[in-house]
């Protein structure tokens, strides 16, 4: 992607955030809002690895 270090590490922060609003507050606060679009898709796949590692998990228990 060309990102330095510190903004990928920004933009996987995102994953642990509010949603959207969380996005916009962890990037403004880093003044990076030029990465937004990449905080948003990386909140996206995260969430969806979430819920694809749970239901594995939960189909092994049943």
């Amino acid at each position: 992607m060309g990102m330095y270090p510190v903004e990928a590490g920004i933009v996987t922060a995102c994953h642990s955030g509010l949603g959207g609003t969380g996005d916009i507050a962890i990037l403004s606060a880093a003044e990076r809002m030029s990465s937004l679009p990449f905080a948003q898709i990386s909140r996206r796949i995260g969430g969806a690895i979430t819920v694809m590692i749970a239901l594995l998990i939960l189909t092994r228990l049943s």
